[in-house]
């Protein structure tokens, strides 16, 4: 049988996910890459309710509040493909390549709801959406993310092209997102549950 947690030991968990999504993060931007996954878990963890498991979020009663967004509005009516929360930028002997935008200015509050199942950050060249929750589920189960990127291709000064993926850099930008949201926020306080 599973032992329930109390509210002080869920809320100890919450700030220990919290604070190891942060050191990863620090990671991912010197250069470890490989991190994205473990993120993508301790984010998983905290937002994903399923049959074997309640996300932090749920059992600490924390649905009310509201999440920063720094997606863009997505146009039905483009005909390109959709990155909302990266920027395409050229780095200095890497190319063109996708980056997260890590902007506290371009933060707007959304329902957790919204911000976790239902607003489009991709739209790839298939016309599949992905939410933040489905590119998070795959990454964190090590499910394929099937995800066409025949689009995303960019040249080098020599004509040779490369495919980019945004992947790692979106989670890059949902855990900033995540940590900016709870940043300042008396969880104890906010947190409905009251056992």
């Amino acid at each position: 049988m599973k032992a329930t947690l109390n509210k002080p030991e869920l809320l100890s968990q919450l700030e220990r996910e919290l604070k190891e999504i942060e050191i990863l993060c620090g990671e991912y931007d010197n250069g470890n890459e490989s991190v994205i996954y473990p993120i993508a878990e301790r984010i998983m963890v905290i937002f994903h309710n399923s049959n074997q498991a309640k996300a932090l979020v749920s059992q600490l009663k924390l649905s009310n509040l509201d999440m920063y967004c720094s997606s863009e509005i997505y146009n039905s009516k483009s005909l390109t493909n959709f990155i909302g929360l990266l920027k395409l930028a050229h780095r200095a002997g890497k190319n063109w390549s996708y980056l997260a935008k890590l902007d506290r200015s371009a933060l707007t509050t959304v329902s957790q709801e919204n911000w976790w199942n239902n607003k489009k950050v991709i739209i790839d060249s298939d016309s599949i959406a992905f939410t933040r929750a489905k590119i998070i589920k795959s990454l964190a189960s090590s499910s394929p993310l099937l995800l066409n990127t025949s689009g995303w291709t960019v040249k080098d000064g020599n004509g040779n092209k490369s495919t980019i993926s945004p992947i790692a850099e979106t989670v890059r930008q949902i855990a900033f997102e995540l940590l900016e949201s709870f940043r300042d926020v008396d969880l104890n306080k906010e947190s409905k549950l009251y056992k």
